[in-house]
């Protein structure tokens, strides 16, 4: 990040920034009694600018994208970067001068991008698990499946791996470069799906459906954790 390079040249920047009205509202010519304090709220102050502005900028290009799902992993890709660079420098300290939550801004803001990054990705393939079409657990336990009942339970095991190949194929070509991220989304992917599905796979994986069940049931709950092993493997 190249602010970091700025404050090798703290004297110089402060001096400048200090007979910059938008920094300093009384202005000075004379900057030989710039006191320490005074300097880091200066930088912190532009350091802030310059962040906002770089935060704009990213929300305007992830906009770019027609699919929500990149486009959040894009804002988090950013974001952790972002935060860990200021995590490893001075620039953090001098950034809290004016914004002393900002540590707490960036983690939220990864949050939010999760949690959307989540919905928008498993969204599709939850609505093919459950809807208004579930069949009672009475009729399923008689063992009586009308050919009604029978294709619904197809519809739903066939949807759900048309939408589950989907995202296996378009998550593997996404890279997420930070590897604690990368491994959370792993993580939270899988408390996500892998639930829901199991309790979908143990109510009708049983059932008498269908003469040729291979041809729907293509997945267990553990194999599709180790599906979402591979997302974010471009290697």
């Amino acid at each position: 990040m190249f602010l970091e390079h700025l404050t090798e040249y703290s004297e110089t920047v402060a001096s400048t920034l200090a007979q910059d009205p938008s920094y300093n509202p009384l202005p000075t010519t004379t900057t030989k009694h710039l006191d320490e304090a005074f300097k880091k709220t200066l930088l912190g102050a532009y350091i802030r600018r310059v962040l906002t502005q770089l935060n704009l900028t990213l929300v305007t290009c992830s906009d770019l994208y027609y699919d929500n799902s990149i486009k959040a992993i894009f804002r988090l890709n950013n974001a952790c970067y972002i935060l860990k660079a200021l995590q490893g420098s001075i620039l953090l300290d001098l950034l809290k001068t004016k914004e002393p939550d900002c540590q707490q801004n960036y983690i939220d803001m990864m949050e939010d991008q999760k949690k959307a990054y989540l919905h928008t990705t498993w969204k599709k393939v939850e609505d093919k698990l459950f809807g208004a079409d579930e069949i009672p657990i009475a009729v399923l336990k008689a063992g009586k499946l009308r050919d009604k009942d029978k294709q619904v339970i197809k519809d739903k095991f066939s949807g759900f791996n048309r939408e589950l190949d989907e995202i296996c194929r378009l998550q593997q070509t996404y890279a997420v470069p930070d590897p604690e991220l990368r491994a959370t989304l792993r993580y939270d992917s899988r408390n996500n799906i892998s639930s829901k599905y199991k309790e979908f796979y143990d109510k009708y994986a049983s059932v008498p459906f269908t003469k040729n069940p291979d041809k729907y049931i293509k997945n267990t709950p553990e194999t599709i954790a180790v599906l979402i092993d591979t997302f974010f493997d471009v290697s």
